[in-house]
């Protein structure tokens, strides 16, 4: 799908431009409430995969907890994933590992090799078929009781998308300037899809100061 195809492109583009910090003597924060589910997340989590990592900043934070043994990060996008390994270097963060990937790499891995994964606006910015690839993987190679941290975008209407610039190309797939960059599904129709497989632990909402409507984040425990 060129739209998908598209999305990676500006997002190398994007994390081209980041510079790598020292972050010594720094706190990594996101938002309060994200900060939160984070670490409880984190306190049960010691082998983690951040898929969709971008630059690694949740798994660099996941990791500054003190419970993580080993992280795997990865991400379509290159540049992404080169800033996330100058970061790993920079400090010293010698139990993570960054790969340039994507759902097809999550077939190759061991079942329950993982008892903790992060999908922090994976599954509302690819396309359906990707989505369920990806829910998929991570959910077999996620360990019996182990969590899903899962961070997606606000839900709007339609009327709300065409406001903010975002055009209907296919189904719930909304692009901007031939970019995707929304899989516009409810709250309820992502439930639907987690409950499946997984316990409900907590579903918390969180607005950002930069974003209209309230983002969404679940805390999911495998069956």
């Amino acid at each position: 799908m060129k739209q998908y195809d598209a999305s990676t492109a500006l997002w190398n583009q994007v994390f081209s431009e980041c510079e790598p910090v020292d972050l010594e003597g720094e706190k990594l924060e996101v938002e309060p409430t994200f900060d939160t589910c984070l670490a409880l997340f984190a306190k049960e989590s010691k082998r983690v995969l951040d898929f969709g990592c971008g630059t690694g900043d949740i798994l660099f934070q996941c990791a500054d907890f003190g419970y993580l043994t080993y992280g795997m990060g990865i991400d379509r996008s290159h540049t992404g994933i080169e800033f996330a390994r100058q970061m790993t270097n920079l400090n010293h963060y010698h139990h993570l590992d960054f790969v340039s990937g994507d759902d097809r790499d999550l077939v190759q891995m061991e079942d329950g090799d993982y008892d903790g994964i992060i999908l922090s606006n994976v599954l509302d910015v690819v396309p359906d078929d990707v989505a369920s690839a990806i829910l998929k993987e991570t959910t077999r190679i996620l360990a019996p009781g182990g969590l899903m941290f899962i961070k997606l975008n606000p839900y709007e209407e339609d009327s709300k998308l065409s406001e903010y610039g975002l055009t209907c190309f296919s189904d719930n797939l909304y692009e901007e300037d031939g970019v995707l960059r929304l899989r516009n599904l409810s709250t309820e129709e992502w439930k639907k899809q987690f409950l499946e497989n997984f316990i409900l632990e907590r579903y918390l909402e969180f607005p950002y100061p930069w974003q209209e409507g309230m983002n969404r984040l679940f805390l999911l425990r495998k069956k």
